[in-house]
């Protein structure tokens, strides 16, 4: 795999059963509106995993540069409102400040583009208009945040009906156990076993 003009990785996507695993986990924390934790060591594809599972890969560009709406978007609007997730990689030393900001403006966008999306019901009918549809936010390199923007995190999950997934290496379960009314509201955890136990 080669690195693409803005860093990522490009060629092939291969669905294994770690994959597999891990969409069932997201899925499962989607739909009982819970925090999970996702642990495994460096290089196993848990990044890899959840930007699939986001479709950021294909969503990314059309989320940071907004832009005015183009027939080709439709495949974006049609894959955010299938994943209906917001996938963020707080930078190092970032402050909360940014953290809102970033995660604001992307739920944001996101919404946007679902509502967009002419996917049906069994009626014909368009989505019924919610205030957000987004149901999972997924938080990679999840080490880098802060206390307060943990804090800040835990009451996102506490005032709306949004999931939560925390991504981190291993020991990042024992980091959120520090954190005890985040910890009392993690429904599931799922830990990915390194490249050699496969």
């Amino acid at each position: 795999m080669t690195a693409g003009s803005i860093g990522r990785r490009t060629g092939p996507f291969i669905a294994t059963k770690e994959h597999r695993r891990f969409t069932e986990f997201a899925n499962t924390i989607r739909k009982h509106r819970t925090i999970g934790l996702c642990f495994g060591p460096a290089g196993v594809g848990k990044t890899l995993s959840a930007r699939r599972h986001a479709n950021w890969d294909l969503a990314e560009s059309r989320l940071q540069t907004w832009r005015p709406r183009d027939p080709s978007d439709e495949k974006v609007y049609a894959a955010l409102a299938r994943s209906r997730t917001v996938f963020h990689t707080p930078t190092v030393g970032g402050t909360l400040r940014a953290l809102r900001k970033d995660l604001d403006l992307m739920t944001t966008r996101v919404d946007i583009c679902m509502k967009q999306d002419k996917s049906t019901n069994s009626d014909g009918k368009r989505f019924v208009s919610r205030d957000r549809m987004v149901e999972l936010i997924i938080i990679d390199e999840a080490e880098r945040l802060s206390t307060s923007a943990v804090e800040y995190l835990r009451d996102i999950f506490d005032r709306t009906t949004i999931g939560l997934m925390f991504i981190g290496m291993p020991g990042i379960e024992k980091r959120m156990a520090r954190y005890p009314q985040l910890y009392s509201r993690v429904g599931f955890a799922h830990s990915l076993p390194s490249a050699s136990r496969r």
